[in-house]
């Protein structure tokens, strides 16, 4: 069973993430932006949430008594009853996809369009009208293409290392029974 002050207190933080965060763009957004753009408003709003509450992930997994011994069964009382390991998965999973798919899907499409091509009065207007949902997920998959090679070329070329070991062996237990207390050092 799941402490009620910690549910409580996610309820709260969460709460007050949420006003930081439309407060935060509120008070920064510009002002040729005040009705429009609901989607990349909305993925900074989570942005910052996501943020603010991997941050406070730590106290609540400290409040938990997650690391408690006491916890694998025999006391459990001071156990919060979360399973921490569950939140840290979802937040490490949930950042990466933020990163580099939600906030670049988000821009590519905030920018698809500027309100000039699609009314036919730029300079050189596209004949093709082109969907912006269909460009901004063209742009996010070749910078998912680009992430990928990234970070395959970085595991390929980083990931063994050589760490130098000295071992040391002693004398095995019934040698040292056998020696008698006088010879054992």
């Amino acid at each position: 069973m799941a402490d009620i002050f910690l549910i409580v207190s996610i309820t709260v933080a969460f709460f007050i993430l949420l006003v930081v965060s439309v407060y935060l763009l509120v008070y920064y957004q510009h002002p040729d932006d005040k009705n429009d753009a609901y989607f990349p408003k909305f993925v900074v709003i989570l942005g910052i949430m996501l943020a603010g509450a991997t941050a406070l992930l730590l106290p609540l997994d400290v409040a938990n008594n997650d690391g408690y011994a006491g916890c694998d069964g025999y006391n459990t009382k001071l156990c919060g009853g979360l399973n921490m390991e569950l939140f840290w998965s979802i937040f490490f999973w949930l950042i990466p996809c933020w990163v580099f798919v939600t906030i670049p899907f988000s821009s590519f499409y905030y920018e698809a369009d500027d309100g000039m091509l699609m009314a036919g009065t730029s300079v050189d207007p596209n004949p093709v009208r082109k969907s912006r949902l269909l460009q901004a997920l063209g742009w996010t998959f070749a910078t998912l293409i680009v992430i990928v090679i990234i970070f395959v070329v970085s595991y390929l070329v980083g990931s063994d290392s050589s760490i130098p070991v000295e071992e040391y062996t002693g004398a095995d237990l019934l040698t040292a029974l056998t020696l008698g207390p006088d010879q054992r050092g």
